[in-house]
Parts: C-alpha cells; structure tokens; sequence
C-alpha cells in the first residue's frame, strides 16, 4: 500500500518531469497520472479530502475525486502540460499548487499536509464558557496546601450547580451529591486528595454529558429546528468541550507486551479529531443539502461522543498504569491514583456493564479495593469485551438498515463500529499481530464505504471478516 507522510504545510513534493523530448509528435496523449496523499499536521491521510485538476486552457478539463480511507488520491490518463491541484476538506484549511507534466513523464506525485481549521462560535455562549472558567478555577484551587474550600463552593455554586443537577435529573444520576459530599470531605479534612480527585473527575462527567445532551439534541431535531437555535446548541457543547480537551489531548495507553502493566502507545490526536467534527457538524447545520447534512450531523456527533468515551477509556488506563507503578513505594500516591480511575471508569461504566456485567463488577472491585489486586491485563480484557459488544451491536444494525435501504442509518451505525473499535484495535494488535489490526481496520472501513454505496454483499464481506477477527480476539482475553 502507498502510504507517503509529507509534513510541509500545503506542500507539495516530487514534481517529476520527462528528460526526454518527444521526438516527433509534441501534442500526442500521454497515459500520465497525478497522485498523491493528503495528510492533516499530525501525518494522518485525511479520507474524503475533495482534489480538483484543472489543466490550462486547450488542455484537460476540470476532474474533481476523493480520497480514500489512507488520504490518497490518483488522476490517470492525463496529456502533457500543466495543471492546478486544490484540496478542499471541511475541517481543514485549502491547499493549492501548479504542476507540470513533462515529456515523456508518467507519474507526477502531489502530496500535500493540510493545516487544521478554528472552529468559529456565532452564539453566545456565556453561561456556558463561565462554568468552563470556574471549572479551571477550581481545578487549580484543590491543588493547593490548604486548599481553599469555600471559594470552591462558591464557584460550584454559582456557575455549575445548575447545570449539574439539571444533568442529574435528565440522566438519574447522583453527581451533585457527590461533588457536595466531596466538599464537605475536604472541609473536615477526610481524605482531601481523593476527594479533589473524585470534585475534578466528576465535573468532566458534567460537561461530558453537557456536550451529548446538545449534540443529541440537534441531531434528533435537525429537521424540525432552525439553523440559528441548532447553531446555538452546537456551539454550547462545543464550549463545553473547552474543559475536557486536555484530557482528549493524550497518548493512548496499551498492555506491555509482557501483559503485566501499562505503557504508552501512539497518539491517537482526539483533541483534533473532535475539533474537525464539531466544524464538519457546525458546516452541516446550514442545510444545503438536507439529506447528506442530517447524515453529517449524525456521523460528527458520533465521532464526537465516542472519541471522547475512549479518551476516558485511556484516562482509566493512565492510572491503572500510575497504581502499578507507585504501589509498591508510595501508597497514598497509589491510592490517589486508584480513586481517579474509579471515578474516570464511572463515565464509561455503561458501555462496559451492558455486554458484560460480570467483568463491569470485577472492573469496579479492582478500582476500589485492595492495589494490590489491581491486574493490567483483567482491566483491559474486561472493558474490551465491554466494547466489542458495542461493536457486534453495530453490526448487525448495519446489516440490517442496508437490507432496508437506510443508508444514513447504515452509514452512522456503520462510524460507531469503527469508533468502538478503535478503543481496543491496538490490544488487538498486541494480541493477534499487527497484520490482524490492519485487517481489522481495512474491513471497518470497508464497511463504511459499503453502507455509504448500499452494497449488500461487500457489506457483508466486511462484517465477515470484522467478526472472525473479534473472535480470534475475545480468544486471547483472560
């Protein structure tokens, strides 16, 4: 597979051209191509990238295609001359070059690194950004020696208790008790680390729930509500993501291969990826064209969600690897660590307890017993069963609405399988080697590719094989 990483902001790199003239005829066809790869600035292909050609007057006319899965791209069939390559994605700033095909050439290479866009907010979004701020406030105000109790409650009270309880009500759950219960903890000095660690934790869950409830909400009544009040909602949750982007910003973490503790694996640039989703779904809410932008809105609030799960999925890694590590010579610091990946787990505990309840319970027992019982690999094994059950879900769900003829439906179903498996495609790596994880991947998009076209059978090829790969998976799972 052609797979070429160029870093050079709008670059473009191997122009090559004929040495030879052409003895003869000068105006003869020539069966050259223009190919290339698009990257964003982390090296990543960019799929769906729009590349357009124009060549000068007399010669070819405009020919526009996309990129696949990899970023990449290929014009064949092209005379001599010279052409204009621009590259256009939603999410991403343009690229634009001149080149030339020379005589006798016949492959001119055009890759180009495309430099992220800002997400633009056309709405107040005050409140919002205020609970933001008060958040960092306090994210800075436990950390102090003594820490500053009233003024934390001052900034809950004021510019997040609302939105907590509200969030509370919606979803039956407990998280203004708990903040309160923590506050008091500190006050009368019971344990203040770990309570600022459950203040800190408990808050991310707020504004993780603050950004689904908005894009839930536009998703579910794109059709019924104006662009102005969808913009409003959007913008808001993408104000709230403002408080949780350092922790989308992080490594992944992965087994050792020794299957014993945790490590660093590669980089997974969520931060950047929600940030391009929430610009693709901003883009959408203008309705230009109803269909394919309700499918738009539904696939970015996808991407929006689930990139942000598994960055809690990792943050729960993060500290089992921290428990590991610090047990043995520092247990407070262990124990510290241990309350952060319960209460990181609490916010993913439902993608987990609904395809395995048994190891949601053995995941929880090791996050708030004894740290010496904290085991790498039962963590891991337990929440990817967890996950692949989510997948399995999503499958057949794809099957099905491509029977039906439901292509946005397909379409989304089929972004969540890819999203949930991207939360153990790596384990799955260290388990079945690197060539059953690039198989894996090549088949999820596959599928996609399948589910946007309603192709029954590549669809089920893609399924097929997503399945069997999982089994041989769930096999080496303790």
């Amino acid at each position: 597979m052609l797979f070429k990483k160029v870093l050079l902001s709008f670059g473009f790199m191997g122009i090559l051209y004929g040495v030879q003239s052409l003895p003869q005829d000068h105006s003869m066809v020539l069966a050259a191509s223009i190919n290339g790869i698009i990257v964003d600035e982390n090296g990543v292909g960019i799929e769906k990238a729009e590349v357009t050609i124009k060549g000068k007057k007399g010669h070819d006319k405009k020919q526009k295609i996309k990129t696949d899965s990899d970023g990449l791209y290929e014009f064949t069939g092209l005379k001599k001359g010279k052409y204009t390559i621009k590259v256009t994605s939603v999410g991403y700033k343009n690229g634009k070059e001149k080149v030339k095909i020379g005589n006798n050439a016949d492959d001119v290479e055009g890759d180009f690194t495309l430099n992220f866009d800002e997400y633009v907010k056309t709405n107040d979004t005050e409140t919002m950004d205020d609970a933001v701020s008060a958040f960092q406030q306090i994210g800075t105000l436990r950390k102090e020696d003594p820490v500053n109790i009233e003024e934390i409650v001052s900034l809950y009270e004021e510019y997040l208790q609302d939105l907590t309880q509200q969030l509370d009500s919606e979803y039956s759950l407990t998280m203004d008790e708990d903040l309160i219960s923590a506050m008091g903890d500190i006050e009368n000095d019971i344990d203040p680390k770990l309570a600022g660690q459950v203040i800190d934790k408990t808050l991310q869950r707020v504004f993780y729930l603050a950004i689904y409830d908005r894009i839930t909400e536009v998703n579910n009544d794109f059709d019924d509500e104006s662009t102005s009040y969808l913009g409003t909602l959007w913008d808001e949750a993408y104000a709230a993501y403002q408080a949780l982007f350092s922790t989308a910003d992080r490594e992944n973490k992965v087994l050792t291969e020794d299957r014993l503790s945790i490590e660093t694996g590669s980089n997974p640039n969520l931060e950047d990826g929600v940030t391009v989703a929430f610009i693709r779904g901003k883009a959408a809410l203008n309705k230009k064209d109803l269909d394919e932008d309700e499918i738009t809105v539904g696939v970015q609030r996808q991407v929006i969600r689930l990139s942000l799960i598994r960055s809690f999925y990792i943050a729960v890694l993060r500290e089992v690897e921290s428990i590991i590590n610090n047990r043995d010579t520092d247990l407070e610091k262990a124990l510290e660590y241990q309350k952060e990946g319960e209460v990181y787990y609490r916010i993913i505990e439902e993608y987990v307890s609904r395809d395995n309840p048994s190891g949601n319970e053995t995941i929880k027992s090791q996050l708030t017993g004894d740290v010496s019982e904290v085991d790498a690999d039962t963590i891991v094994s337990e929440m990817s069963r967890g996950f692949i059950g989510r997948v399995e879900g999503e499958l057949d769900a794809a099957e099905s609405n491509i029977s039906e003829g439901d292509r946005k439906d397909a379409m989304i179903v089929a972004e969540e399988a890819l999203l949930y498996s991207e939360v153990f495609l790596e384990d799955l790596g260290l388990r079945l080697g690197d060539d059953a994880m690039d198989d894996m991947e090549d088949a999820l998009h596959d599928l996609r590719n399948a589910s946007d076209k309603m192709k029954a059978s590549s669809a089920a090829s893609a399924i097929e094989t997503i399945s069997s790969l999982i089994e041989s998976y769930e096999n080496e799972l303790l």
